[in-house]
């Protein structure tokens, strides 16, 4: 079932990678720092992953993928029946991994904890739980659970998920502070991600083989990098931009990441509003690209409109040194406050008039 040249070691360390690992998400490169953690440290990881994907190729590090299954190319992020489909697929294919006995821990990543947690009951292994966002509350915001009752059987699940591990990894004090609520605070370790590589600061930044565009008389630059799903706002950026159009003519802004599909209903929303001739979208870069591009910009944007976990992107955006305009919600401000940025209230009147005061800011 699995694809795999490798023979099975002893004492390994089962990492389950509920995304196509390794590709240009927030997941997967917090996966990604994890994962090299682990190796650094000695221990030695099997990787049970999506379809899709690359491998990062990590001594001790061994890549075990699911196999495509018919009309699966891709998984979107975020919740989709695909997904849900991958999931038990995944719970399936850690029954003959388990059954060997080779695994002392496993370490899931998001929704892998609920099969993990399920087969914690017939084997013998330690759960770590990565917590990166609160699943209910997610289900709650995207509209799968529409009715109470629904939503109280998935906060139960998810308690008892939260129960079956031997501890819990988050990386936002918002979501260690729902799971010490569940399981006590002995329970719950706090983390930061830095998702980049300090050397590319020195040397890789300042590389000239990725360039703002800065064509139509570009006077400044605006920023996005990272995915498109609605909760990180880039639909508010939109909205905010007729606004900074008509009082800075020369600004224009440059939008990186987002699957196809979101980047053909961002474009019609741009043309709804008139502004996309201000407009450049660059699709996914790979990640060092898109850090040189951050560095490249006049100001970096992270319109965020729901509460979740700190978004990669803030950590490179303030590695890059540049201005920062960010929305006041929590994901924002673990990481960014008055000092480091421009807060605003996530509206398109505050977003714009953050962006414009940047620009017109040059110190």
């Amino acid at each position: 079932m699995l694809r795999s040249q490798e023979p099975l070691a002893p004492s390994r360390v089962l990492f389950l990678a509920p995304q196509p690992f390794h590709s240009l998400r927030g997941a997967c490169i917090a996966n990604l720092l994890t994962i090299k953690a682990l190796a650094a440290m000695g221990f030695d990881v099997d990787v049970l992953t999506f379809p899709g994907g690359e491998d990062p190729r990590i001594a001790g590090v061994r890549i075990l993928r699911l196999p495509s299954l018919p009309g699966l190319r891709w998984i979107p992020i975020g919740f989709s029946r695909r997904k849900l489909l991958l999931d038990a697929v995944m719970g399936a294919a850690m029954i003959p991994l388990l059954a060997a006995g080779r695994y002392g821990v496993v370490h899931a990543s998001e929704d892998s904890v609920f099969p993990a947690a399920i087969l914690k009951r017939f084997f013998r292994f330690r759960l770590v739980y990565d917590m990166d966002d609160i699943l209910s509350q997610r289900l709650e915001q995207v509209g799968v659970l529409r009715s109470a009752s629904a939503l109280r059987l998935a906060r139960a699940v998810e308690r008892w998920m939260m129960r079956s591990a031997d501890q819990i990894v988050a990386n936002s004090a918002h979501t260690a502070s729902y799971a010490a609520g569940v399981v006590g605070p002995r329970g719950v370790l706090s983390y930061d991600h830095v998702p980049f590589d300090a050397g590319w600061v020195e040397s890789q930044a300042m590389d000239g083989s990725a360039h703002l565009p800065r064509e139509r008389n570009a006077d400044q630059v605006i920023l996005y990098a990272g995915n498109m799903e609605p909760y990180q706002g880039v639909e508010l950026l939109l909205e905010s931009l007729p606004s900074v159009l008509r009082r800075l003519p020369g600004a224009r802004c440059v939008i990186v990441g987002g699957e196809k599909e979101q980047i053909d209903r961002l474009r019609r929303r741009a043309e709804e509003l008139g502004i996309d001739a201000m407009l450049t979208w660059l699709g996914q870069r790979p990640f060092p690209e898109a850090f040189r591009l951050m560095r490249s910009a006049d100001v970096l944007v992270s319109p965020m409109t729901q509460v979740k976990a700190v978004p990669m992107k803030l950590y490179a955006y303030a590695a890059s040194g540049r201005p920062i305009v960010a929305t006041t919600l929590p994901n924002n401000t673990e990481i960014l406050d008055q000092d480091t940025a421009l807060l605003v209230d996530p509206s398109p009147v505050h977003l714009a008039d953050g962006i414009v005061t940047l620009l017109e800011d040059r110190a």
